[in-house]
């Protein structure tokens, strides 16, 4: 027979209390383990686990429920509260609430067990949003910058410009009211908390004056890379096309060449400071093989391979063909090498004593910026895995942007900077300017009086022509089209044949040239790098089955961009 007795001690030996209850007498509630034991103050790091304990008897047996401060926490039920930490807002007060309820649910007592506070170990500053990187404002109105960080506790802000710390600027948002000259400078944000110290990234702030225009904008662009005597380069021309681009989009005419010998690049700069008029912005820009003594040199596909200064153009070489004009402007960017030549494989370059280039504005004295993809002594890069050079990568991103031309290189700087981040690293792009108005590359142009076309503007153009060709001894006539070969390069020119069924068409230099100019890209189809090089007229054969049926000649020069005339 089982009694009340057993059948209470089987009950409690199978924790079966609410039933228990039943049976026996009601026992006060007592809390036997608080959950500040073993310490009061629990200290713990983001995503590391806690386990707070609250241990009660009595009978009816008692409930939990737990709190932090004074909110309940969802499905925080037993007397364990196991917790990830990975919010700085989880620390604080936790508490579990004890309760004796009946078995019809009236509330017999509670009690409140002692708190325990936990504390979250401070984590280092991370700077989640810059302040902006350029700035520019109109006198009397209010400059407002801010950073935004993830930090706990909540850091210390002070800001300061050029060093100087600003008195009552001490949240994330600076506040600058009724801007003024004065004002102007590199604003930046020092935070500190009990484990860090960071500084945001510099923001330089300038008063917005009056928009500079220019009376034209013309840019000439050289890509060298097919080489006689030096390595090949593979993005040089991607390079040019890239920029020919950006700048054509902001209202730039633009002369673009490749593969040009020495005295075509000279004449390719004598027509570019020709195009240029007093108060124009110029921009020339080479991609190539290039080195540095003393001063910047560039060197043309036909460079010897044991070279001396004199087979290469210099800067100030550049510089005293173009500065003459005296354009208003004059941005002058080098994407080529400043590694000095080898002694061990180049003794003579260094006995050579170098041509002094005398430069000078007539009117304009602080009208320059030079650029170099890289400083002095250091290597410029192209991948073979890239379309582009590293230098255009970075300068494709700003060159088309309504900023200030001193900035546009600036944040070429930083973003290679940002890039190689991390990584060895021997390119370090540099300028240098006197430049002092608030030139920009995006800067508008006076309008013209007359809708007709510049001169320069005639000597770049070239429509795609038909003109017949006629076979003589055999009767055959053909159309030749006459096309521009490689856009935007003033210097490639495509020949296409039609009306030719079941012939072939050769074409040949009347005058053999070396190294030469004429290639064939498909039946049919040709196309000649530097026309002008070509001594007299193309000669035209015409076979069918092997056998020469018919020959003309082709008077090229009288179809291609007039530019070319004076290349």
């Amino acid at each position: 027979m089982c009694t009340v007795g057993n059948l209470g001690e089987l009950l409690e030996d199978c924790g079966l209390f609410r039933a228990l209850s039943i049976l026996r007498e009601t026992e006060s509630l007592v809390i036997t383990r608080h959950p500040n034991f073993p310490c009061q103050q629990v200290k713990v790091s983001l995503g590391r686990k806690i386990q707070l304990i609250c241990e009660a008897t009595g009978l009816p047996p008692p409930s939990y429920a737990w709190y932090h401060g004074d909110s309940i926490l969802n499905n925080a039920g037993a007397k364990e509260l196991n917790l990830e930490i990975t919010r700085e807002d989880q620390e604080g007060e936790y508490k579990c609430l004890v309760s004796q309820v009946d078995i019809e649910g009236r509330i017999l007592e509670e009690l409140i067990s002692e708190s325990v506070y936990v504390t979250v170990n401070p984590t280092p500053i991370v700077i989640e949003r810059q302040p902006l990187r350029f700035v520019e404002i109109r006198k009397g109105k209010s400059l407002v910058l801010s950073c935004k960080v993830k930090s706990h506790p909540e850091p210390i802000y002070q800001w300061f410009r050029d060093n100087t710390k600003l008195e009552m600027q001490t949240s994330n948002v600076l506040e600058i009211e009724n801007f003024n000259a004065n004002d102007e400078g590199k604003y930046y944000c020092y935070m500190k908390n009990p484990v860090s110290e960071v500084c945001t990234e510099r923001c330089n702030v300038i008063m917005e004056l009056p928009r500079e225009k220019a009376t034209a904008k013309i840019a000439l662009l050289i890509a060298n890379e097919d080489y006689d005597h030096h390595e090949r380069l593979k993005t040089p021309k991607n390079d040019v096309a890239k920029l020919a681009k950006l700048l054509q989009e902001i209202g730039f005419k633009v002369i673009c060449f490749a593969n040009l010998d020495i005295q075509q690049m000279k004449n390719a700069m004598a027509i570019f400071a020709a195009a240029l008029s007093e108060g124009a912005y110029g921009l020339f820009y080479f991609a190539g093989h290039g080195f540095k003594m003393q001063e910047s040199y560039v060197l043309s596909v036909d460079a010897p391979k044991s070279f001396l200064r004199s087979d290469a153009i210099c800067e100030s070489e550049i510089l005293s063909i173009i500065m003459p004009k005296d354009p208003a402007l004059l941005a002058v960017i080098l994407d080529t090498c400043q590694t000095v030549p080898p002694r061990e494989l180049n003794p003579d370059i260094h006995r050579e004593i170098p041509k002094v280039n005398e430069y000078r504005s007539r009117k304009n004295l602080r009208n320059l910026i030079q650029a170099y993809s890289t400083s002095s002594h250091r290597p410029s890069y192209e991948r073979s895995s890239n379309e582009n050079g590293l230098y255009v990568t970075h300068l494709s991103k700003f060159m088309a942007k309504d900023i200030p031309v001193q900035k546009v290189f600036e944040e070429v700087g930083r973003s290679i900077d940002t890039w190689f981040k991390g990584k060895e690293r021997n390119q370090i792009p540099m300028f240098a300017l006197t430049v002092t108005k608030p030139f920009r590359l995006t800067d508008g142009i006076y309008a013209k009086n007359t809708s007709e076309p510049s001169e320069l503007e005639q000597l770049l153009s070239f429509p795609s022509k038909k003109i017949e060709i006629l076979f003589q001894q055999s009767g055959i006539n053909c159309q030749v089209q006459i096309s521009p070969y490689l856009k935007p390069f003033c210097n490639f020119v495509k020949l296409s044949f039609h009306a030719v069924d079941g012939l072939s068409v050769n074409l040949y230099n009347l005058v053999p040239i070396e190294p030469n100019n004429l290639f064939r890209s498909k039946n049919n189809e040709f196309w000649i790098h530097n026309p002008q090089r070509s001594k007299g007229p193309l000669a035209i054969f015409i076979e069918r089955d092997g056998n020469r049926v018919g020959a003309s000649a082709l008077k090229l020069m009288d179809y291609v961009p007039k530019i070319l005339q004076s290349l």
